[in-house]
């Protein structure tokens, strides 16, 4: 573009009152992009800056993250149950910004109710060898509460999820 070009460009976009609409609209792109790394796969999880993802086997089907430093070959997070968690988690530890208490007690809560759920069918099935009724209608309730606690723990993280990155 020529010199004469640009300041045309210039004045057209003063002249409509541009100018603060275009800087409002970077701004609002810089916002829904809050991290600057993009996360990459390799052979075992994601790397995000120097902060790796990877799964690890815990229960059952069930796998928990390991967030590690791979500069510092230093393990920082171990047992975070949720991959919206820890895909949070990494993104801050990247950028060097300090990870919102919320998050890690939603996702610990969130391993509790889990923890709940496996001991109510295990006392369901304790119950229903006994024959007794009565013990196997409060593991029901107790496994209903638990269920519907992890799903609002899993839906909160990710609403702060969606809220982070826009989606």
């Amino acid at each position: 573009m020529t010199g004469k070009n640009k300041s045309e460009l210039v004045k057209q976009i003063e002249a409509y009152g541009l100018k603060g609409k275009l800087a409002d609209l970077a701004h609002r792109e810089q916002a829904r992009q809050p991290f600057r790394h993009l996360p990459k796969q390799f052979s075992k999880g994601i790397l995000i800056g120097n902060i790796a993802i990877v799964p690890k086997k815990h229960t059952g089907t069930r796998y928990v993250y390991v967030i590690a430093d791979m500069m510092e070959a230093k393990i920082l997070h171990e047992d975070i149950n949720l991959k919206q968690t820890a895909i949070l988690v990494a993104h801050y530890l990247a950028d060097g910004k300090n990870i919102p208490n919320n998050i890690l007690d939603v996702d610990s809560k969130h391993a509790s109710q889990l923890f709940d759920i496996q001991s109510a069918k295990r006392m369901i099935k304790e119950a229903q060898k006994n024959k007794d009724e009565q013990m196997e209608d409060v593991y029901w309730d107790r496994l209903d509460v638990a269920n519907r606690l992890a799903d609002e723990c899993k839906a909160n993280i990710q609403q702060i999820f969606n809220d982070t990155f826009g989606a």
